[in-house]
């Protein structure tokens, strides 16, 4: 609850307790009947839930209307809800007491603090109100116009708004707006009036008083200054005004402004220095030599000033100053004042000090020469004079020479004479020795930096140098040598050590050196490395932010770019400062990153052109020509999937270890239908596998790759393929292995009942090769035995050879062409054959005799096709290595034609189910399943149909494994109920179905 309505509602409650004499007093059963209401509301009010507060209250009003307790929650619970004018006519009700008209106020002053209304409504209430609620009122709704609107706005509202009792305060109010709006004459005269009549707090004269400094008012602020509330004040306002008088060029007007201050501010050293800058802006001769003399400046420098002014104050302080402190100086002056010859006539020429020098060997002179001769840019003579003193003296120069010596050989235009620089370091001080040692580093020469530093160094310049040296191959020692020197209190090599730290690849530490580097130390290499560390450093925006205020000339400052946009997401950027790179001199680590940036952009075409440039560019980088072989192998174009197969042959000696370029070379041998050549890059990589220890990664683990690149290996391989089943089902059939009735045509009838099915199935792949990018063509032989019943075998029997093609790599359907014979036992003859009794050869033989010579033969040409859907991936009926559990489904689709007795049969079935692995060491699951299955048969031209559903359970287990062929078989058995959801193919029969079908 904010506190403005905090105090409203408190308002309101002591209003309630004061109106509770007034008001008609409760009765006790009123009180009894209102509590349960008024408590619950307390509660809802605690939770805030206001609408349920006031439907509460108003129910409470509605039986008790002079229940002020319940109207007060009441009004509190509308103001929550901000519905302000319904709370304030619900106030109103309370009657015209004072305590009452103050919470009318408060409640006001909330609704102007949360949803400010118009002017004019606020003018209503001004208009009503008087005293301090009316200067309450336009406070808070200036301070609102302020705050939503600027203080401009509010203040144009004050200024049309009449004054009555409150004229000063409305004054007050109008001069502080204008203040912040800098508006310095609206505050003169606003204030003004009121300084005038003795009306103005100390804190209106201090703004007042800054509104004349401002507008440097100097006769304003003067006759101000008669009313300031204290001397403190008004000698801040005296040097506020001379501050400002400078700040806008007046210092005639400053220096009358100081000097009003009382004698023991003057005395303060930025008084006096202020003071003393003032009056050498105004030539005051008399006053500058007293304060030059009271702030202890140079004497001679005070001379040489006033000597241009006023000589005669010149020669007065010309006395009092040493001729030691500088004698050329002295000797000029005393000559500008007095007129003297200088004695004696000194040099004024570079050679004129160069001849007093060879004359009488003075090094002094030397100075001078050599000095001159910088000056005028004859560095290398100044050299030469140098040197030759120096291997005259043996060394013996003076510090200030030796020191000039050391300069001109640390110059980057100067001669790098690594002997001399040796001999010299000792002698020169320790910034020279560092500028010296920084030279012979920056040039390659580390064996001469090494042999003139000790081996415990102790000064920063010798830490720099070692790690210059250090620089680009050993960056982390580099790192150590500048910690080392800033240690030393050396704060001039953050940049050497934030290139270090970026080159020994700790991009973190070196983020706060960049954010830290002052203006100056900034370069468009520095800034293009700090963009670099920051990226490195996971900030890609303080990335961007450096790499935009450098310049960009060159492809590595583009592709930079191009990376820091690429870790934004701004892929559509990067892509353009690629571009940007590769229009500038390109390499071919250019055109690969582009193509990256493209890849991820989603520009396939652009992002292939520029890897097959960069392969062109450098044709034996062995990562490029993998990446373009991958590319190329994930085309949507066939031909240019076929030209990846030279490139990752290369890739896959070049990375023998890498699996995924084995893998997609063997499924682009197997789609250029060289199964053999498949086969043996997939024995290849599962012997690299093999020799693993740790080879997971984000695909998966090592064993389902392995176990993966075996299946691969195992389908290529299959040439033959063995089939076992046996079915018995609960109505009908449950394959579409039908059998006929008689030779011709299928019966009419349609009986449920139940029946067996027995099949013997051998598949052989025709073909130099098993399989052609997933095409295979195969010959087959069936047999099959069928009873009428789940106990009688073999009362028929149909035979089978026939071609099964997959035209399809990559869609399971197979079409088949098979010359099918069938014998059906007759009824008379048919005397039945137990599971048991097919142990006995006499009733197994008796069985065939039987088929041989009481049986119905017939036979007929079978058009048949098959596909299975929805089973591959994540749903594929496979054994998995890595998972406990799985899901499994599919969609299988059958079509039968039986071309001489017209028959036609059509299977779909649908079933998905979720498999666990059982415990043990062999691969076994068992899977709970559901399946929806539909089936259709036209016997006698008459369409018959049958759907069904039902839930099942299914046993599975793999066999026959080795070590490039993962199991070539399994055994299924499966039991599940079957309950008819409608047709008249088996007469809506439910039952049980068990089936068993080994494979290998």
């Amino acid at each position: 609850m904010k506190p403005r309505l905090s105090l409203t509602l408190s308002g309101l409650l002591l209003c309630s307790t004061a109106l509770a004499a007034q008001a008609a007093p409760m009765t006790e059963f009123q009180r009894f009947t209102s509590y349960p209401f008024m408590e619950r509301s307390y509660r809802e009010a605690k939770k805030d839930n206001w609408a349920e507060v006031e439907r509460l209250t108003r129910h409470v009003l509605s039986r008790v209307p002079n229940n002020d307790e319940a109207r007060t929650l009441l009004v509190e619970a509308l103001a929550h809800q901000r519905r302000y004018k319904e709370a304030e006519a619900m106030a109103e009700q309370f009657g015209d007491g004072p305590e009452y008209a103050n919470a009318l106020l408060e409640l006001r002053l909330t609704w102007i603090e949360q949803d400010p209304p118009a002017a004019s409504q606020v003018e209503g209430w001004l208009a009503n109100a008087d005293g301090t609620q009316r200067v309450r009122l336009w406070q808070a709704y200036s301070l609102s116009l302020a705050k939503f609107g600027g203080a401009g706005k509010a203040l144009e509202w004050l200024n049309q708004l009449p004054p009555r009792d409150d004229g000063q305060v409305l004054r007050l109010a109008r001069a502080n707006f204008a203040e912040q709006l800098r508006n310095w004459k609206e505050t003169i005269e606003q204030l003004q009036p009121l300084a005038d009549k003795g009306q103005l707090p100390p804190e209106d004269w201090q703004r007042l008083a800054n509104a004349y400094v401002q507008q440097v008012d100097e006769k304003g602020l003067e006759k101000l200054l008669q009313s300031a509330p204290s001397p403190e004040v008004a000698n801040q306002t005296r040097l506020a005004m001379a501050n400002r008088a400078i700040a806008v060029g007046h210092n005639q007007l400053a220096q009358r402004w100081l000097e009003k201050l009382p004698t023991e501010q003057l005395q303060q050293p930025e008084q006096r220095q202020q003071l003393w800058e003032l009056a050498r802006e105004g030539d005051d001769a008399p006053l500058v030599r007293q304060l030059s003399n009271e702030l202890q400046r140079p004497c001679l420098e005070t001379v040489d000033w006033l000597s241009r002014r006023d000589p005669d104050v010149a020669r007065e302080q010309f006395k009092d100053c040493p001729a030691s402190a500088d004698p050329r100086a002295y000797a000029v002056l005393k000559q500008r004042l007095y007129g003297d010859p200088v004695q004696p006539p000194q040099p004024r020429t570079a050679a004129e000090w160069e001849k007093r020098y060879r004359q009488n060997d003075d090094l002094a002179a030397l100075e001078q020469a050599t000095y001159l001769l910088l000056q005028q840019g004859q560095s290398e003579r100044a050299r030469t004079l140098l040197e030759q003193a120096y291997d005259r003296r043996q060394g013996r120069l003076t510090p200030s020479l030796l020191q000039r010596l050391g300069n001109i050989y640390a110059r980057n235009d100067g001669p790098l004479n690594s002997q001399r620089m040796l001999g010299l370091i000792p002698r020169v001080d320790a910034n020279t020795r560092a500028q010296l040692l920084g030279r012979l580093a920056e040039n390659g020469q580390c064996d001469a930096v090494r042999r003139a530093i000790p081996a415990n160094p102790t000064e920063a310049g010798q830490y720099r140098a070692l790690g210059r040296c250090a620089m680009p191959d050993q960056p982390g020692e580099a790192v150590v040598y500048y910690q080392a020197a800033e240690r030393l209190g050396d704060n001039s090599n953050h940049l050497p050590l934030a290139y270090a730290l970026e080159a020994a690849g700790d991009s973190e530490a070196a983020m706060p050196i960049w954010r830290n580097l002052p203006a100056s130390a900034w370069n468009d290499n520095a800034r293009l490395t700090a963009a670099r560390g920051a990226l490195n450093a996971g900030d890609a925006d303080a990335a961007r932010r450096y790499w935009d205020a450098a310049a960009h000339n060159s492809a590595d400052d583009w592709a930079l770019g191009a990376a820091i946009a690429q870790r934004q997401g701004d892929l559509q950027a990067a892509l353009g400062f690629q571009r940007q790179a590769l229009a500038h001199n390109p390499r071919a680590d250019h055109y690969y990153a582009a193509a990256s940036t493209a890849q991820l952009a989603g520009d396939s075409v652009q992002s292939t052109a520029w890897l097959a440039e960069a392969v062109r560019l450098e044709p034996n980088q062995p990562r490029y020509r993998a990446d373009y072989g991958m590319r190329l192998a994930g085309s949507q174009d066939k031909a240019q999937r076929r030209q990846s197969i030279p490139y990752l042959e290369r890739a896959t000696h070049d990375f023998p270890e890498d699996y995924r370029l084995g893998e997609t070379l063997a499924l682009r041998y197997d789609e250029a239908e060289n199964s053999a050549a498949a086969r043996r890059e997939l024995r290849r990589v599962i012997d690299v596998e093999d020799n693993l220890v740790d080879g997971d990664d984000e695909y998966g683990s090592l064993e389902a790759r392995k176990y993966r690149q075996r299946r691969a290996h195992e389908t290529l391989s299959r040439r033959d393929t063995i089939t076992l089943a046996s079915t018995w089902s609960p109505a009908g059939t449950s394959t579409n292995d039908k059998f006929l009735d008689n030779g011709e045509r299928s019966g009419t009838s349609r009986r449920a009942q139940s029946q067996n099915v027995q099949l013997a199935m051998w598949d052989h792949a025709l073909g130099e090769e098993p399989s052609r990018n997933g095409s295979t063509l195969s010959v087959y032989g069936r047999v099959l035995f069928g009873g009428q019943s789940r106990t009688d075998y073999a009362q028929s029997m149909g035979t089978g050879v026939g071609l099964r093609y997959k035209p399809l790599g990559q869609a399971n359907l197979n079409l088949y062409a098979e010359l099918y014979h069938q014998r059906q036992i007759d009824d008379d003859h048919y005397s039945g054959l137990s599971l048991g009794e097919l142990l006995s050869p006499a009733k197994v033989g008796g069985n065939w005799g039987d088929l041989r010579h009481h049986a119905e033969s017939s036979n007929d040409l079978l058009l048949r096709a098959t596909a299975s859907f929805l089973d591959q991936g994540d749903w594929r009926n496979d054994w998995r290595v890595d998972e406990d559990d799985w899901n499994e489904r599919f969609l299988y689709l059958d079509a039968a034609w039986w071309t001489r007795a017209g028959d036609h049969a059509w299977l779909s079935r649908y079933q998905q189910g979720h498999a666990w692995k059982l415990p043990g060491n062999s691969p076994q699951t068992l899977m709970p399943y559901g399946f929806f299955e539909f089936s259709s048969q036209d016997p006698s031209n008459d369409w018959r149909q049958d759907a069904r559903a039902g839930v099942g359970v299914r046993w599975q287990w793999w066999f026959d494994d080795d070590r490039y062929n993962a199991y070539r078989g399994s055994l299924k058995v499966r039991a599940e109920y079957q309950q008819s959801l409608g047709g008249n193919l088996y007469k809506s029969a439910n039952g049980v179905l068990v089936g068993a079908e080994m494979t290998f």
